[in-house]
């Protein structure tokens, strides 16, 4: 019986040993995951996921500039296309005074070359045709007519021939003299120059062909002042009487916006009319020439209208597109940024308007973006030169 007691009382403090125990180390366990989960907590503490890191060691190697937003002015803008076009009177076109075989007066003279007004640009020779050598005849009909010439100053003092046929003697001098000069005074070829300096556009004859009097031999175009020509959909018929300039962009130089306003610029025209089953109207502007543009360019051509007054606005640079949707990089402190989605409004080629999504005083990334948004992909940084703008 005492055996029995024993036992029950042996397993009773068994149990609450086990029970203590227990206690005790989901107790330690408790505390050991509080003390883990305070210790993450204070790592992450301040830290927003969506915070992209770029410090300005790192900005600086990319590229990177910043812009403070400010409300300025923004013109309306309709985008078309268009040309360059040569302003009226600044081509001319150059062609043979005589038949014969045209050579270049030098042989290197490509189309765009540039060429001074009254220089030798071509040479035509005359010694070897099909009908004979018109130089040789030239010569020997001058000598003739000025031996006729010569006599006639004699005999006319003492009366021995008329009044006529002395005049005959000299008009036949003067016309030989004349054509004898026409053909190189019998060195049998005649330079043909340029009337005007600009460049040649357009090369009309090969080297050695033969050519006949009149015939257009190059063009020359003077590349001080151009025209842009922009054909406007008939359905912006209304815009026209707003517009006052425009910015535009080669096809060959897709980077580069040209400013009207900075190249004296200024309206031409403004087209009333459309051709038959054409539906596009024409306005034209003159500018100066003060890059390297070249007559006959195709254009993207930015028109600007009425001017919208206290208009947030980007470079054009520093939107990104995704799916559609266009994105800015905003710079919260001097190593991080944030990606920021706008709605945009009117692009003039060099800068867009901002309708929703920035603020005044908003620090915006203006050039670089692409090396944040690879910042941002990648959670590190990317090679310095990945975000350069060439």
């Amino acid at each position: 019986m005492k055996y029995k007691l024993f036992c029950r009382v042996a397993f009773v403090l068994c149990a609450m040993a086990l029970t203590a125990c227990h206690s005790h180390t989901s107790h330690n366990t408790s505390e050991d995951h509080s003390n883990s989960s305070h210790v993450d907590k204070d790592t992450h503490e301040g830290h927003d996921e969506s915070e992209i890191i770029f410090t300005p060691a790192q900005a600086k190697a990319a590229g990177v500039a910043i812009e403070t937003l400010a409300p300025s002015d923004f013109s309306q803008v309709v985008r078309v296309s268009g040309n360059v076009l040569p302003s009226l009177g600044s081509e001319a076109t150059i062609s043979a005074t005589m038949s014969g075989i045209v050579h270049l007066a030098n042989p290197k003279t490509t189309e765009g070359t540039p060429v001074r007004s009254n220089q030798t640009i071509f040479n035509i020779s005359t010694q070897v045709l099909g009908d004979g050598n018109p130089v040789a005849a030239a010569k020997a009909e001058l000598e003739a007519a000025e031996n006729e010439w010569e006599r006639a100053k004699m005999l006319i003092v003492d009366k021995i021939i008329s009044q006529r046929e002395y005049e005959n003697a000299r008009l036949r001098y003067e016309t030989a003299k004349s054509t004898s000069e026409s053909l190189g005074n019998g060195k049998g070829q005649r330079a043909i120059k340029t009337p005007m300096g600009g460049y040649l556009q357009t090369l009309l004859v090969g080297n050695g062909e033969y050519v006949t009097a009149g015939q257009p031999l190059a063009l020359i175009t003077e590349d001080r002042h151009l025209q842009l020509r922009a054909e406007v959909p008939e359905r912006y018929y209304s815009f026209i009487n707003d517009i006052v300039s425009a910015n535009f962009r080669l096809s060959s130089h897709s980077d580069k916006v040209y400013e009207l306003k900075k190249m004296d610029g200024r309206l031409l025209s403004k087209g009333r009319t459309t051709n038959k089953g054409e539906g596009f109207l024409p306005v034209i502007f003159e500018f100066n020439n003060v890059g390297n543009i070249i007559s006959g360019s195709l254009a993207e051509i930015f028109l600007l209208g009425k001017n919208q007054p206290n208009t947030l606005s980007v470079p054009t640079s520093a939107l990104t597109e995704e799916l559609g949707l266009y994105y800015v990089y905003v710079q919260t402190s001097d190593h991080s940024y944030r990606k920021q989605l706008v709605e945009i409004g009117a692009n003039n080629g060099k800068r867009t308007a901002i309708t929703s999504g920035l603020h005044n005083g908003d620090k915006v990334v203006s050039r670089g973006a692409i090396a944040v948004k690879l910042a941002a992909n990648a959670g590190m940084m990317p090679d310095a030169h990945a975000g350069h703008n060439h």
